[in-house]
């Protein structure tokens, strides 16, 4: 599933394919200087991923776009596992000024030494 209008969004890595959610600028959710995607990643992943994967939300590399108001920027926040792929979620922000970088927040099981399976 790839809903997507350049907007605030979140996205996971599952199995070589991206499933990538985002919103309208229009349709995010304010926080501070930023607009933020309005549901979490283990709201999208219990409803429309649970069924087919059988893991939980954080088992997958994944990531985070939010935009900031005040420099009219889009930063994507991403597991360091989707380094390979990473493009494909920029290439969906062609055009737009972007900032990107790794967050510790976003980790697969691969990369937290502290998951339990």
């Amino acid at each position: 599933m790839n809903i997507s209008n350049t907007g605030p969004a979140l996205f996971f890595f599952a199995n070589g394919e991206l499933l990538f959610h985002g919103c309208s600028l229009e349709n995010a959710e304010n926080y501070g200087d930023f607009l933020n995607y309005p549901f979490s990643h283990f709201e999208i992943w219990e409803k429309n991923y649970r069924h087919k994967y059988f893991v939980d939300f954080d088992f997958y590399p994944r990531g985070r776009v939010v935009y900031r108001k005040t420099d009219d920027t889009y930063l994507i926040y991403y597991d360091k596992c989707m380094e390979p792929f990473i493009n494909e979620v920029i290439a969906k922000y062609a055009g737009k000024k972007i900032e990107i970088g790794y967050d510790e927040h976003y980790q697969c099981h691969l990369c937290n030494k502290d998951y339990v399976l």
